[in-house]
């Protein structure tokens, strides 16, 4: 085996995670070469991720000194840089492409599949963090855990919130998980074990766990205590969480997003906090990021936010790199059965 493989670092996996994880390949011969995408800070890079989400991978001009390190690669791993059109048509022996997380919006897959080019990505490969941060998430709203803390390191000590009348045990509650693929899966798990009742709406997916009813969306609103949204970002599901969605829920019920900013009318969600119609919600996505500390939503006394850590966990980024490069290993040999490969529809 003679191929060549260039990774591309960044500041979340750089260069040498990605040759760790791909390190047997140079085992059965091949050529690998890591560089690393040259950016100022994680601000930077954040933006661009926001930018190429929204409007997609052209989106962004990737540096020519750049592209010049990736021109004879065979296999290109990438987490975010954007592979674009420019960078397909410079790259003229690539077979291959792997992106190192569940999200492929950095990608031109349309252009690289004219060019006859495979593309990976890796589901799944934060979920265990997502699932964790989300559960996580839930509790510091409900039992205002973030708030309490925040006051007491400003030397206040108090213990009645907006939700004193309300505040619940988990136990008993229904908690409703809209998309149930690897995450939801995982976030249904680890509640299995607080004694809640769980629904879960997903119109895709195979049967469920035993623990989970199947219910459609409308059910899942009015039903739930705690709405959890694990949803891919179409154009099916943006904005899906809506006005009328907020109408459905229970004046009692949470709503927590760790997904995609994207598949919630953000300004619906404020007006719904806002006017009490919900209990409350915790957030770690957002339509504008970074959030500014003017935002409507932070002058809120019943939200928990975090800045996107849903999924930046060090194991994820160490293990990604190790998941792709199992799934990709197929591909050396024509098999082009994997689940991780992206089909055009």
């Amino acid at each position: 085996m003679s191929m060549k493989l260039v990774g591309i670092g960044d500041l979340l996996i750089p260069a040498p995670y990605i040759e760790a994880g791909f390190s047997g390949y140079r085992e059965k011969g091949m050529q690998i070469e890591v560089v690393d995408w040259p950016l100022r800070d994680y601000e930077e890079l954040q933006g661009i991720n926001l930018q190429v989400e929204t409007q997609g991978s052209e989106a962004y001009d990737v540096p020519d000194t750049l592209i010049d390190k990736l021109r004879d690669a065979e296999i290109l791993i990438t987490q975010f840089c954007p592979i674009t059109k420019k960078v397909l048509d410079a790259c003229t022996k690539l077979r291959f492409i792997g992106v190192l997380r569940g999200g492929y919006e950095n990608v031109n897959v349309p252009y690289a599949a004219q060019k006859g080019i495979t593309v990976y990505h890796t589901p799944g490969r934060n979920a265990t963090a997502v699932a964790d941060f989300t559960v996580g998430m839930i509790l510091s709203e409900c039992r205002n855990i973030a708030r309490a803390h925040a006051n007491l390191k400003e030397g206040r000590w108090v213990r009645d919130y907006a939700n004193a009348a309300t505040v619940p045990d988990l136990e008993d509650k229904t908690v409703g998980i809209i998309g149930m693929g690897q995450i939801g899966r995982k976030v249904a798990k680890r509640l299995h074990g607080f004694d809640v009742q769980l629904l879960g709406y997903d119109p895709y997916a195979d049967a469920l766990p035993d623990y989970v009813a199947r219910v459609s969306l409308d059910e899942l609103l009015v039903h739930a205590d705690f709405v959890t949204i694990h949803g891919r970002l179409t154009d099916e599901t943006k904005g899906m969480m809506n006005a009328r969605a907020f109408s459905l829920m229970k004046p009692t019920a949470y709503f927590i997003n760790t997904a995609r900013a994207g598949l919630v009318d953000e300004t619906a969600l404020y007006a719904a906090l806002k006017e009490k119609r919900i209990q409350g919600a915790a957030l770690d996505v957002f339509e504008h990021e970074p959030l500014k500390g003017d935002d409507p939503l932070v002058g809120l006394d019943n939200v928990t936010i975090t800045p996107h850590l849903a999924g930046g966990t060090v194991d994820a980024f160490l293990h990604s790199p190790v998941l792709l490069a199992r799934e990709m290993e197929g591909a050396l040999s024509g098999d082009l059965t994997s689940p991780c490969i992206v089909r055009q529809k």
